[in-house]
């Protein structure tokens, strides 16, 4: 399952916060975040996202989960989309989005290196 761990994050809440509804063109398609909800503790939340590659819609949720001094980015697993190229690139977009908002988050372990925007 495609994850980054965001290793410094402060908490969920903040990273949730920085997350704006928003619309990416693609070479052949489009990526949606289309809204978002956290839960009442605030210790996680989901990222409700569209791709659209090649005609073909996928819908599906972005988990924030916290862990310690981290917080894990992963595609939430009851919504499992095919893992496309579009879909890792907006989870890249995501987790781009929160590290920008705070200077001492770092990449922790993860299986999408290739979609981290430096």
């Amino acid at each position: 399952m495609p994850h980054i761990v965001l290793e410094k994050a402060n908490n969920v809440q903040e990273c949730f916060d920085t997350i704006e509804l928003d619309a990416h063109k693609i070479e052949d398609g489009i990526l949606k975040i289309t809204d978002k909800y956290i839960s009442g503790r605030g210790t996680s939340a989901l990222i409700e996202c569209v791709v659209v590659e090649n005609g073909k819609p996928q819908n599906f949720f972005v988990q924030l989960s916290s862990k310690e001094n981290a917080v894990t980015v992963r595609l939430f697993p009851l919504t499992d989309p095919e893992k496309t190229k579009g879909v890792k690139t907006l989870i890249g977009i995501i987790v781009d989005t929160i590290k920008k908002s705070n200077e001492n988050i770092t990449y922790g372990k993860n299986n999408l290196q290739d979609f981290i925007i430096e």
